[in-house]
């Protein structure tokens, strides 16, 4: 198949599109977004004729590609030009990958189905009898385990048909249970029993033991009835003798709201439910309303986490149990109190038992909002929704049976407004799939040359390193910056602006000279040390380098664009040591923001002799034609923020809903403005406290104050009349400083 593929091609593919800058000017399409148009004009380099002057003929025909871009099936509508039927199943897949990247699963489909087949596109039914008679007594079974995925059910049913269902020894691997399991392996391997090693990624330093033990495997000694079997989540502990001898399965669990659910009451006890919380008919109808809100909260916070960032900020591994022991608070809150204590069932379910696994502060936030949705008056009444489309909702009083025919009912897809999120949210899931798809086959890619188009490697790595020293500038110089910007008490910004110079140059003095190692060590100058190594396959891949990671900023950009991102924060600074202190300063290009933030309080409190402990910020969102070339009174101007999740609505001067197909914008200038705490005149009620992250994924190392080195601040923002602050946590939005291209 690859021979029928163009090296180029699939290179840029597997590239996602990046590597370069617009080399033509973008056309004033709002549609259009720079990330879109930088990658068509990487399609323009390609050589297969179909792609000559591509950037110049998609700005000739604005009408035909809006038509695409608006469709809800791009690759099934016409193209301008007869473009479509021109191009190769994987040239439509790179053009919808730069015009609309949530359908590049859909293109990669049709390329499988087109060169492979359409039986490839359809995952086999695991036959766990069939994979152990193909199995030997010395080969371990491997289950590769997702979140939510359980084999040992099935294990122990194919067991009590092998009939070896009281001859089996299960080790669940943790601190101190490695002498268990290499106990396990010897007995097992002698009395022919079945052997379970169960999370072996918890136990990294025991698995040199057990790569040793699966080597000493010895046909001759082993009986034949003897099975090891190993689960553990993808992981780079496991040894890869281990991996490459043995039996590897996975198991995909049932994904989607509809399945959590019907999972859940396909497991509830017929009797039990008949006759729990039974008192009186009200109380019964209570706890049948309550016990589906309780199995809809389970399954909404579980498949929020497939929206990433937008549903929680890290994902959690809620678990079955953690419902069971709320279903049993709820029968017994409801069976011991004559009135529903509902602030009770929202304590023990958002704050102990599910809230007990959520780490981070603003998922907290979000997770206790959620669940006032369904632990509330308002679930008792048939009319209670639990989304505007009222799909979604606790059916009246009845059987078992009639919750599980409504359930079965509910759409197959589930949609994003059952979460409380935008429909835009579909979007950030698909694009996410097909980013996380091309890394992985981008990572799998031989880093040598081959003979079959990819001999270009010495070359690419000799243009790009001279590319990219010619886009980075040399180091400041730091002492001209002390002299000319000396420590002041009224000034705090001289003091930030050396701190960050510090910074940046540490940052430029590494990634110039591996540049230019890198660069030598292709011609044969130099020898080609392994953190080389890092950095050549980095720049082919279109990979930050990880040995630059110990000392840059948070940055999830392809290579290209972290240049280029590196390149505006370093010509920011720069006007700033030549012109002096900016009337408006570019959040984004702090290296420590933090600093940045605390130094601007500090002036304030120096100038008007305050605690600083006793200040605060209040925010004013500029209007986008405001002038602002004088510094104000107070505080500072700030810009270069972006909205996740919503926009800001420059006429109400509000949070507003995202437009369709528009996943991220940007925020004018705002003013933070030093407040008095004991001044503060905002009415909480009319804002949301949005979360300022550096990057889109909003994880970070999680701090001993709640928060993780991703989170900068919190900025109040002004919300409209019919919203409130959970309804905007619910969507997820939080402000970025920078995205992700």
């Amino acid at each position: 198949v690859d021979m029928e593929l163009l090296a180029d091609e699939k290179a840029m593919l597997l590239l996602a599109c990046g590597g370069g800058s617009p080399y033509v000017t973008k056309p004033d399409w709002p549609w259009l977004t720079d990330v879109s148009w930088g990658r068509i004009c990487q399609l323009g380099k390609l050589s297969d004729r179909v792609w000559q002057r591509f950037p110049e003929r998609f700005k000739g025909s604005a009408d035909g590609w809006r038509r695409v871009f608006d469709s809800a099936l791009p690759l099934d509508t016409s193209w301008p030009m007869g473009l479509k039927e021109a191009m190769s199943p994987l040239q439509r897949t790179l053009v919808v990958l730069a015009v609309r990247p949530d359908t590049t699963i859909t293109g990669l489909q049709q390329v499988i189905s087109a060169k492979l087949g359409k039986e490839f596109l359809e995952p086999p039914t695991l036959d766990l009898e069939r994979c152990f008679n193909d199995s030997k007594s010395c080969t371990p079974l491997i289950f590769v385990l997702s979140s939510g995925a359980d084999p040992m059910e099935q294990v122990m049913r194919l067991a009590q048909r092998m009939g070896v269902g009281g001859n089996i020894h299960s080790v669940s691997l943790g601190q101190g249970q490695g002498p268990k399991a290499e106990k396990a392996i010897t007995e097992g391997s002698m009395d022919g029993s079945w052997v379970i090693l169960q999370n072996c990624h918890l136990a990294p330093s025991w698995m040199g033991t057990l790569e040793d033990m699966v080597e000493n495997l010895n046909p001759e000694n082993v009986a034949e009835t003897f099975r090891l079997w190993l689960t553990a989540m993808p992981s780079s502990d496991v040894p890869v003798s281990v991996l490459q001898n043995g039996f590897k399965m996975t198991i995909e669990p049932p994904k989607g709201l509809k399945s959590n659910l019907l999972r859940a009451y396909l497991a509830v006890d017929r009797d039990w439910f008949h006759e729990a919380c039974c008192r009186d008919e009200a109380c019964a109808h209570a706890f049948r309303k309550l016990f589906f809100g309780l199995c809809f909260f389970h399954a909404a916070i579980q498949e929020r986490s497939v929206y990433g960032a937008l549903g929680w900020n890290i994902p959690y591994q809620f678990s079955e149990a953690d419902r069971q022991i709320c279903i049993m608070q709820l029968e017994m809150f409801l069976t011991e109190n004559e009135t529903i204590p509902y602030s009770a069932l929202r304590y023990t379910a958002s704050e102990a038992n599910y809230g007990g696994r959520v780490t981070e502060v603003h998922d907290r936030r979000c997770i206790t909002m959620l669940i006032t949705d369904y632990y509330c008056p308002d679930i008792l009444r048939d009319e209670y929704k639990f989304s505007p489309s009222g799909i979604y909702y606790a059916p009246p009083f009845s059987e078992l049976d009639g919750y599980i025919e409504y359930i079965r009912n509910l759409p197959f897809n589930q949609m994003p407004e059952a979460f409380g999120l935008h429909a835009n949210a579909n979007m950030v899931a698909r694009i996410n799939e097909a980013m996380k798809l091309l890394q992985t086959a981008c990572s799998l890619q031989p880093k040598t040359t081959t003979s079959e188009g990819g001999g270009q490697s010495e070359t690419l790595l000799v243009e790009a390193t001279a590319q990219y020293l010619k886009e980075l500038p040399q180091p400041f110089d730091s002492e001209r910056v002390v002299n000319e910007y000396p420590v002041a008490y009224e000034e705090s910004m001289n003091t930030v602006l050396h701190q960050e110079v510090l910074r940046y140059n540490r940052l430029v003095v590494r990634v110039r000279s591996t540049l230019v190692d890198v660069g030598k060590a292709v011609q044969g100058l130099v020898p080609m040390s392994s953190e080389l190594e890092y950095v050549a396959t980095g720049i082919l891949m279109n990979q930050q380098p990880t040995s630059w990671k110990s000392v840059t900023y948070p940055s999830l950009k392809p290579l290209a664009s972290y240049i280029s991102d590196l390149r505006a924060r370093l010509d920011f600074f720069q006007k700033w040591i030549l012109d002096g202190i900016p009337p408006a300063f570019w959040l984004p290009g702090f290296f420590f923001t933090q600093s940045f933030i605390t130094g601007q309080m500090q002036n304030y409190a120096r100038r008007f002799q305050l605690p600083i402990d006793t200040l605060i910020w209040n925010f004013k969102v500029q209007k986008p034609d405001d002038e602002l070339d004088l510094k104000p009174e107070t505080g500072c101007f700030v810009y270069g923020l972006f909205m996740d999740g919503a926009r800001w609505d420059d006429k109400d001067d509000v949070i507003a809903e995202s437009l369709p197909k528009a996943l991220f914008s940007e925020i004018p200038q705002i003013h933070f403005i030093p407040c008095e705490m004991n001044q503060d005149v905002t009415d909480k009620n009319k804002v949301y406290h949005s979360p300022i992250y550096k990057t889109s994924e909003r994880k970070g190392v999680l701090l001993t104050t709640g928060h993780s080195t991703n989170f900068v601040m919190m900025v109040l923002l002004p919300i409209a009349k019919q919203h409130s602050e959970k309804y905007w946590t619910k969507r997820g939005v939080a402000c970025l400083t920078q995205l992700d291209d």
